[in-house]
C-alpha cells in the first residue's frame, strides 16, 4: 500500500500530466454541440422544432465502438509508420476536428441549416473518435500504479476544456461573434496535437492488415481475449450494475430541484459554483486514494458512500426548501462522484489489453452507459409512482446488487491483477 505523499505526487509525473493536456483537448468540443450550439442556432434565428433535431447529431458519442477497431488493427499509410498507430489515428481525427469547427464556424446556420447539421455531425465524429484514441493512448501510456491519477488528470482536463469552450464559448460570442467563439475553441484543440505530437507510442504491438477474417481481427479476437479475465461475464454484469443508482438519480435530481421549491437561478448557481468545485475536488481525491488503497476497495467503500448519498435527498426531500442543506448535499454529491467516475475509470483501464486497448474500452464504456440510457429512462415513471422520499431511498438500495457482486468477485478471484 503507498504512502500518501506517493499517491499525492503521482500526479506530477510527466506521464499523468501529458493525460491532462490530452483530455483537456477532447472535453473542448463536447460543449460545442452539447450546449454552445443549441444557443448559437436560437441566436441566429433557428426554429425551435429544427434546433431540437440538432441533437441528433451527437449520436456518434453513443455509438463510436462501431469504429473503434478500426483504430486497433487499420494502419493510416505513412502515418502510422511515422507516428505509430494511435498517435497517427490521433493525430488524423484532431485535424479532422479542427477543420470541421473552422469550416462550421464560417456559417450562418440560419441560411445553411443542412451545411451546419453536417458539419456539426463532422465535429461530434472526429470528437467521439478523438475520445477513442486517446483513452487508448491514456491507458498504453500508463502503468498500473498510474491509472488512478491518470483518470482523475484526464478528468479535470475534460471538465477545464468543456467549462473553456462552454462558459468561455458564450463569453466569447457575447463580446464578438459565435464565429470567432468556434475559431478559438478549435484552436485551442492544437494543444492537444502538440501533445501528441511529442510524446512516445507506448504499445509495441503493429497492426496487422485486415484480410478475409476481419470481423474476427476487429472484434471477436478482442472479446476473446477478454475474456482471459476469471468471471468475465460477471465484470460485465458489474459494470451495468454499479452505476444504476447514479443514473437514476441524476435523471431526476433537476425536476427533484424545482419541485422543492428552489429557482432555476439558485439550481444554477449552487450546481455551477459549488458543483464544479466539488467534482474536481473529487476528481483529484479519486486518483490519490486509487494509488493509496486500491482499485476494488475503492469501488467498494465509494458504492456505499453513495448509498448514504441517496438517503441524503431522501432527507432534502423530507425537509424541503433549505438553501444550505442544498449546497451541502450537492457539493457531498459531486464529491463522492468525481472520486467514484475517477476510480471507475482506472478500473475499466485497467481491464483492457495493451493488444486492444481501443476496442475493450470503447466496449466496456458502452456497458456502463448501459444503466444511463435505458435505466434511468424510468426514472420518471419511478418517482411519480413511489414519491420523491422512497424514490430516493430505492435508488440507494439499487447499489446493493452491484456491491454484492463485486463482494463476490474479491471473495472468489482476489483483487484485479
Amino acid at each position: 500500500m503507498n504512502t500518501w505523499k506517493t499517491a499525492v505526487g503521482t500526479y506530477l509525473k510527466p506521464s499523468v500530466l501529458v493525460v491532462l493536456m490530452l483530455g483537456f483537448s477532447c472535453g473542448l468540443p463536447l460543449s460545442l454541440v452539447f450546449g454552445s450550439l443549441s444557443y448559437w442556432l436560437k441566436s441566429s434565428g433557428v426554429a425551435l422544432a429544427a434546433i431540437g433535431y440538432f441533437s441528433l447529431v451527437r449520436t456518434p458519442y453513443s455509438l463510436k465502438f462501431l469504429w473503434a477497431p478500426l483504430v486497433d488493427r487499420i494502419p493510416i499509410p505513412l502515418l502510422s509508420k511515422k507516428f505509430g498507430q494511435r498517435r497517427s489515428w490521433a493525430l488524423f481525427f484532431q485535424i479532422g476536428l479542427i477543420v470541421s469547427i473552422f469550416m462550421l464556424s464560417l456559417l450562418n446556420p440560419a441560411q445553411n441549416l443542412g451545411l451546419a447539421a453536417f458539419l456539426a455531425f463532422c465535429v461530434a465524429f472526429f470528437s467521439a473518435s478523438q475520445d477513442i484514441v486517446v483513452d487508448a493512448l491514456r491507458i498504453d501510456s500508463l502503468t498500473k500504479e498510474e491509472q488512478g491519477p491518470g483518470a482523475g488528470a484526464y478528468q479535470l482536463g475534460y471538465r477545464i476544456g468543456m467549462l473553456l469552450s462552454g462558459a468561455g464559448g458564450l463569453w466569447l460570442a457575447s463580446v464578438a461573434s459565435w464565429s470567432m467563439a468556434y475559431q478559438i475553441v478549435g484552436g485551442l484543440i492544437l494543444i492537444g496535437f502538440i501533445t501528441v505530437l511529442l510524446m512516445k507510442e507506448v504499445t509495441n504491438d503493429s497492426p496487422k492488415k485486415l484480410q478475409g477474417h476481419w470481423f474476427q481481427e476487429m472484434l471477436i479476437n478482442p472479446f476473446k481475449d477478454f475474456m482471459r479475465h476469471q468471471g468475465w461475464f460477471l465484470i460485465i454484469l458489474f459494470i451495468v450494475l454499479y452505476k444504476i443508482n447514479n443514473a437514476v438519480l441524476g435523471v431526476m435530481a433537476g425536476p427533484f430541484y424545482l419541485e422543492t421549491g428552489f429557482s432555476e437561478k439558485e439550481i444554477a448557481t449552487i450546481s455551477n459554483i459549488w458543483g464544479s468545485i466539488a467534482t474536481i475536488l473529487g476528481t483529484l481525491l479519486g486518483g490519490i486514494v486509487v494509488v493509496r488503497f486500491g482499485v476494488i476497495r475503492c469501488l467498494w467503500v465509494l458504492g456505499l458512500v453513495e448509498i448514504l448519498t441517496s438517503f441524503g435527498y431522501a432527507g432534502q426531500s423530507i425537509i424541503g426548501y433549505d438553501l444550505c442543506y442544498l449546497i451541502g448535499l450537492i457539493a457531498f454529491d459531486n464529491v463522492i462522484g468525481g472520486m467514484g467516475n475517477t476510480v471507475f475509470i482506472a478500473y475499466l483501464s485497467l481491464l483492457c489489453s495493451k493488444k486492444y486497448t481501443t476496442t475493450q474500452y470503447a466496449l466496456l464504456s458502452s456497458f456502463a452507459m448501459v444503466a444511463r440510457d435505458i435505466f434511468a429512462s424510468n426514472g420518471g415513471i419511478l418517482a411519480t409512482y413511489l414519491g420523491w422520499t422512497y424514490f430516493f431511498i430505492f435508488t440507494g438500495i439499487l447499489m446493493f446488487p452491484g456491491l454484492g457482486l463485486l463482494y463476490y468477485m474479491r471473495k472468489r478471484f482476489g483483487d484485479l491483477k
